[in-house]
């Protein structure tokens, strides 16, 4: 029996403006056979982890739960550092707040169809949060399990890069055509994975974007192929984030102990947890009473582009919090070596030398116009070929769709579903 079908392609980190006919053909050619959504935008902060929690779920942070890529979770005398894509972190999660994520994800809602299925190459909390209460059947490095978490017994054999993504896709193509579940989603890690470790505009880059243009294109094959069998097939391919390009490394937990914030350079009363070109920084124990004079501090700092407190923060779609500030590193104006223009200075915790390393190469997590104009295009009934669209869409509009295509409840989400009927 033939029924609607979601399939949805996300290359982790990929910009618009390197969607072309030289660059990813493929891509540009699904651009004119479908829909652009030129003014695609992110949240804050523009970071892989929680952004896939946020396109899961059609949600903000605020709503979602999940706050960015690492975290500090309170303990005595102040905060501990923890990194959301680590697999154990998934069960800490759950152990500190008692629930996974606020919101159900895509996953959740079409168990009651013909299921779901998630192949991603990405890091196991980017994956397993795509699926917080474990609805679908998973293809990962790190475990593949069936619904209800159930380990198949299967081993996927990757690493980031494109030989992972190649197993991953041809994993996800079989899954596909032997399923052929409601919605299927392929999570690539190029061309985040090379963005992060050459110069944006590079040989490295380039030569990434190309191979994840061609496994998009595998897909695309696919996808021609249910259609051909009278499955009503909505095919998206998109990213959680753009990138920017790295000027500096400032090591803001290192500058706050020197500026008197935090009593010693490792103790807990102040964290850093960094977003890429961005930050989150808790107080906690005696510190706690200096959060405001800290953040006129970092106000005056020539690395900071914005800060964010309390409802400002909530504007965003982000967790307040009364022991909590933001940060959005400064952005500047130019290019990189490469001629590729968004740049950012870069938030770690303590490492004075990083900034020499990863000067030129991209990152992510803040507010720059780059970093949060990540990629949409989408191919099916609703979304007329050739058409673009200028008016402002979120990453948070995918789930809607999804579900609208599904003709499911468009409920408990706060992105909207982007078809024209």
């Amino acid at each position: 029996m033939s029924h609607r079908m979601a399939v949805t392609v996300i290359c982790d980190g990929n910009r618009p403006d390197f969607v072309t006919d030289e660059t990813t053909p493929v891509m540009a050619s699904l651009k004119r056979a479908g829909t652009w959504f030129a003014n695609q935008r992110g949240i804050f902060p523009s970071a892989t982890r929680a952004s896939s929690a946020s396109i899961a779920t059609g949600s903000h942070p605020l709503s979602h739960g999940l706050r960015g890529n690492c975290m500090g979770l309170p303990i005595d005398g102040g905060f501990e550092f923890h990194d959301a894509g680590k697999p154990e972190f998934f069960d800490t999660f759950r152990q500190h707040y008692g629930r996974m994520l606020a919101r159900p994800a895509v996953s959740e809602r079409v168990s009651g169809l013909h299921g779901a299925i998630i192949a991603s190459n990405v890091s196991p909390g980017a994956a397993f949060f795509h699926d917080s209460y474990s609805h679908a059947h998973m293809y990962h490095r790190e475990l593949c399990y069936a619904p209800g978490r159930m380990p198949t017994g299967e081993t996927m054999k990757t690493s980031a890069g494109h030989e992972g993504d190649t197993v991953t896709t041809m994993r996800f193509i079989e899954a596909l055509l032997e399923k052929r579940p409601s919605s299927a989603t392929l999570w690539l890690s190029e061309p985040d994975v090379s963005m992060h470790a050459a110069p944006l505009g590079s040989d490295v880059h380039l030569a990434a974007l190309a191979g994840a243009d061609l496994l998009v294109g595998r897909v695309a094959e696919v996808v021609d192929r249910l259609r051909d069998e009278g499955h009503d097939v909505l095919f998206i391919v998109g990213s959680d984030h753009g990138h920017e390009s790295v000027t500096e490394a400032i090591p803001v937990e290192r500058r706050l102990f020197e500026a008197g914030f935090k009593t010693s350079l490792e103790g807990p009363d102040v964290l850093v947890a960094p977003q890429g070109c961005a930050a989150f920084i808790h107080f906690g124990g005696d510190s706690a009473t200096r959060r405001v004079e800290a953040a006129d501090w970092l106000r005056q700092q020539a690395w900071i582009g914005e800060v964010f407190m309390g409802e400002d923060l909530a504007a965003l779609g982000q967790i307040p919090g009364d022991d909590l500030i933001a940060i959005d590193m400064a952005k500047a104006e130019g290019t990189n070596i490469n001629g590729v223009p968004g740049l950012s200075a870069m938030a770690v915790r303590f490492d004075e030398e990083i900034g020499e390393v990863r000067r030129d190469c991209g990152m992510h997590g803040g507010r720059g116009p780059y970093e949060t104009n990540p990629v949409l295009l989408m191919v099916g009934e609703g979304f007329e070929a050739g058409r673009l669209v200028q008016e402002e869409s979120s990453i948070t509009d995918i789930a809607p769709s999804i579900i609208r295509h599904l003709a499911l409840p468009e409920t408990d989400m706060d992105g909207r579903a982007l078809q024209q009927n």
